[in-house]
């Protein structure tokens, strides 16, 4: 596992509880469905807390429940969060950035806002 500490993030995120489902597939064809929360997004990335680790590079779908974003995301780091209970899970999208995270113009701050 690695920790996001220790792991450089190329943009800020912001801190937001969206109900999200992350599907993996295994390798015999069937897939799991987790329903959960992010904890952070970016346009290119989410943090999502789960119930056990994914490893590192696995290929995941990503999917927001209540507005229209599904994207493939890579696994980039997985930690035990021993105060909160269950594993942080971050995510780097791999199809599409989010539409609800945008850069305002003139500077580095993030804001939310409809695509």
């Amino acid at each position: 596992m690695v920790s996001v500490y220790s792991t450089k993030r190329r943009e800020p995120r912001v801190k937001l509880n969206a109900p999200v489902v992350v599907t993996v597939s295994g390798e015999d064809g069937n897939s799991s469905a987790f329903e959960t929360t992010t904890l952070d997004v970016s346009p290119h990335g989410a943090s999502v807390r789960l119930e056990a680790p994914l490893s590192i590079g696995m290929i995941v779908r990503f999917a927001a429940k209540r507005y229209n974003f599904a994207t493939r995301a890579v696994v980039r780091s997985a930690f035990l969060d021993r105060s909160a209970g269950g594993y942080s899970v971050g995510l780097e999208y791999l199809d599409r950035r989010n539409p609800l995270v945008v850069w305002q113009k003139g500077g580095s701050e993030l804001s939310l806002g409809e695509a």
